[in-house]
């Protein structure tokens, strides 16, 4: 059997970006020492869909 440390949110599309930058900062303090590598996968993804929304393209991040 594996172990596994599951975190679940749920995000209030409401106030999507408070509870994403929260979801962000509780990956990370379970994550010590991967923060980079977590960091640029999503600044890497966020660049993308940042690019893609201000050219006025569909985001649809995959």
């Amino acid at each position: 059997m594996k172990k596994r440390c599951l975190l679940e949110f749920t995000v209030d599309v409401t106030t999507a970006a408070a509870d994403l930058t929260e979801m962000i900062t509780a990956v990370l303090a379970v994550n010590p020492g991967r923060e980079l590598e977590i960091l640029h996968a999503l600044d890497e993804k966020i660049g993308l869909a940042l690019a893609a929304a201000e050219g006025g393209e569909d985001i649809g991040i995959n």
